[in-house]
């Protein structure tokens, strides 16, 4: 019988390790994005390829001990910074219709042996095969001379070697073979064949046997490693890796289920097979901790090596490592330097970049032509995205195609002034369409308030030629995202965003930015940024420029596919031409701020709708009247009718407030002055405390008045409170009782500033 070498899987005898494990969280790959340091994985996943900034490139590598002993044997000189030694179950395979039936069956049997070329030395990995089988067959009263053992041809690959072994059994050339930890949980599981009972067992007794001079051969211990003398950037971030490494091992520990899912994914073997070949202890193993025990197994396997004539010379295991590395990567991990993983896989956009056909492959934009059109365009766009709503936001699917539709709608260019070719709608037009949207789905009703925010800032301080440019981008279709805030600092004075002048007349841009709504979907992101006169200016740049990354670290229990992550500026080349001096807004009065905050406060109320609608529907289809409450239906029970009374006045009473808000704006703006400022602030400042409360009150009745059945995951309904409990942070509601309180007790408008 033929086997095809192309229907092995190619597993190899390395043991799982927190190095893959923490590849595949993904915190690892996510960080080093953040901070421009570039990885590979290498193809056999034995190791890391690192590069940071303008340092040569260097490898963590992960080898099993016999690998790692010959590397540090000869060659160039490598550090050991961590050693784990997990459980390894290897297994002798027979085809299902033999008469073998256990080790005591092997007596005149042919015994298949990998083998693989292994250099000057030899392949120390085959002689520990044989070692270990050896103790398997004295435990059942066999000798070695009590098998015919069989070298099979040499392999180049992990492939090759599991195609041989199965050849070797199905064309009758031996009787069973020898087959190591997950590979041959692989190799059985893809080619029916059955393992003979009592291998694993009395080969564990016998490697762990008191006093014992050879190595555990139950055991594969692995050994990381990076090249001595690494200068002091890069062996930072090996430390880091190893924090990422210890972290996915804590991790392991605690989610065993996920991490046998991801190890079986890794390793391209079935779930099951994981602990079959490594044992129920694993995850509790991953620790590449070197710790003394696993220090005195590697030297175990030093000392069989040396004495099988494997190495030409002996190595000082205690010189070779430094546990130094460890030690600094526990003090990151405490220092919550390194993400600890979550309970959800990290984004794929977090690790990569969003393909770039979402911003190139779409129809150009509709120019709507007033308010009218723009509230039924509106209304459309609403009905089209609520289906998804819930979906999205429970696996936190991101909306690129409701995005894209939103940029051909035409509802981006709504602020576009009519003397630029925009439909110019009013405030009052505007927080309706927010009010809309967000009433469908609450995560996109947020995305383009930024978007907004900055197609203002253009109208106030643009000049004719930024105008003409970033109107006619966003009439086009173009989606602007944001880059305004930073962790870490108390006022824009601190922010550590700089612009400075490059002396070609443009600019250089650096910094790193949170909270970055809208910006992984946009065409271009504004970025907040403070001059060499430590003035606020707003840069745009491209969102593809050279030296801007996006990256999807977004992880808040709502608002989940905003995106809402880091944008981080390395060097961005910016033309004066796109940088725009934001601090001028604020030298007269103005309803910029309370232009950005009454949108705001549209989406808090139209999420509340939205809840409001969902929990009389609930009431009304699903929910059982009280116990002997003498109701056929619960929507005839007075007390919740009384209840929804309430809840309705109030929602009422916050869209009247954000109506006549929204009105004072587009006086304002007809007449700017101190007063009409003023007015308008006051009354943001009004409606969006009342939107505040009755949102987050809403919501949170939306379960009282529905009842436990609604708490049921299947709904999803608890998205509507997550929604809002996250967005009303955006800007504390208790402060605007003082900037309320100052006018109502002494009559002082409150003023926003930069």
């Amino acid at each position: 019988m033929s086997i095809q070498l192309h229907s092995i899987p190619a597993v190899r005898e390395l043991a799982p390790t927190a190095l893959g494990l923490a590849w595949q969280l993904g915190e690892l790959r996510a960080d080093a994005r953040r901070r421009g340091v570039a990885l590979e994985l290498a193809a056999d996943r034995s190791g890391l390829r690192v590069r940071v900034g303008s340092h040569a490139p260097f490898e963590l590598r992960c080898d099993d001990a016999y690998a790692a002993l010959l590397a540090l044997a000869g060659g160039e000189p490598r550090t050991i910074v961590g050693i784990a030694a997990v459980d390894r179950r290897d297994r002798l395979l027979v085809r299902p219709d033999s008469a073998l039936r256990s080790t005591r069956d092997l007596r005149g049997a042919r015994l298949g042996l990998p083998s693989r070329p292994g250099g000057a030395f030899g392949d120390p990995r085959r002689d520990a095969a044989v070692r270990r089988t050896e103790a398997a067959l004295r435990a059942v009263g066999l000798t070695r001379g009590d098998v015919r053992w069989l070298d099979l041809p040499a392999a180049a690959d992990e492939a090759e070697a599991a195609g041989r072994l199965a050849q070797a059994l199905y064309v009758g050339e031996a009787d069973a073979v020898y087959a190591g930890g997950a590979a041959g949980c692989a190799l059985q599981a893809a080619l029916g064949l059955r393992a003979l009972d009592g291998f694993a067992f009395a080969a564990e007794a016998d490697g762990r046997a008191e006093g014992a001079v050879e190595p555990p051969f139950d055991r594969a211990v692995l050994v990381f490693t990076i090249p001595a003398g690494l200068p002091p950037e890069p062996l930072a971030e090996a430390d880091r890796i190893v924090a990422h490494m210890r972290q996915a091992a804590e991790w392991a520990r605690h989610r065993r289920l996920e991490a046998n899912r991801l190890i079986a994914e890794e390793w391209g073997i079935a779930e099951r097979s994981v602990e079959e070949a490594h044992g129920d202890r694993l995850h509790a193993q991953l620790d590449p901790e070197p710790t003394a025990e696993k220090l005195e197994l590697l030297e175990r396997f030093n000392r069989f090596m040396r004495a099988r004539g494997f190495l030409e010379r002996d190595i000082d295991l205690t010189a070779a490592t430094d546990r130094t590395r460890y030690e600094s990567a526990l003090a990151i991990v405490k220092e919550g330097g390194v993400e600890a993983p979550g309970d959800e896989a990290v984004s794929p956009y977090a690790v990569a970049d969003v393909p770039a056909g979402f911003f190139t492959d779409r129809k150009r934009a509709k120019v709507l032509s007033g308010d009218e059109e723009a509230i039924e365009a509106a209304k459309a766009y609403a009905e089209s995205i609520r289906d998804g709503a819930s979906r999205r936001d429970r696996y936190r699917e991101l909306p690129f195609e409701p995005l894209r539709r939103l940029g051909e709608s035409g509802l981006l260019g709504l602020v576009v002034p009519k003397a630029y070719g925009g439909p110019g709608v009013s405030t009052r037009t505007l927080t309706e369409v927010f009010k809309l949207i967000s009433a469908a789905d609450g995560s996109l009703g947020q995305i383009p308030q930024n978007h907004h925010f900055f197609v203002k800032t253009v109208e106030l301080v643009g000049t004719e030629e930024q105008k003409r440019f970033f109107f006619g981008e966003v009439l086009k279709g173009a989606q602007l995202g944001n880059a305004l805030a930073e962790r870490g600092i108390r006022s824009l004075k601190e922010s550590r965003t700089r612009i400075e002048a490059d002396g070609a007349g443009g600019f250089r841009l650096s910094g790193s930015k949170y909270y970055s709504t809208g910006a992984l979907y946009a065409h271009w992101i504004p970025v907040t940024a403070m001059d060499e006169e430590d003035r606020r200016v707003t840069a745009f740049v491209p969102r593809h420029g050279e030296g801007v990354e996006v990256v999807d670290d977004w992880t808040g229990i709502g608002q989940r596919t905003t995106a809402s992550g880091s944008v981080i500026l390395r060097g961005v080349r910016v033309p004066e031409a796109h940088v725009l001096p934001h601090w001028r807004i604020f030298e007269k009065p103005q309803i910029f701020s309370a232009f950005g905050q009454i949108m705001h406060a549209a989406i808090d109320v139209g999420i509340a709708r939205e809840a409001l609608a969902d929990a009389a529907r609930f009431v009304r289809e699903k929910t059982r009247p009280a116990f002997k409450s003498g109701y056929e239906r619960a929507s005839d029970d007075p007390d919740l009718i009384r209840r929804f009374g309430e809840l309705g006045i109030r929602l009422h009473a916050a869209e009247a407030l954000l109506e006549k808000a929204a009105v004072l704006i587009d006086e304002a703006e007809l007449d700017l002055n101190e007063e009409t400022a003023g007015k308008a602030t006051l009354a943001v400042d009004s409606a969006k405390y009342v939107a505040t409360e009755v949102a987050i009150e809403t919501t949170n009745a939306l379960f009282e008045v529905a009842g436990t059945s609604s708490m049921d995951r299947k709904y999803n309904l608890d998205r509507h409170w997550r929604n809002v409990r996250i967005h009303t942070l955006h800007d504390p509601a208790r402060l605007k009782l003082h900037h309320a309180g100052s006018w109502h007790l002494n009559g002082t408008y409150h003023v926003y500033n930069v």
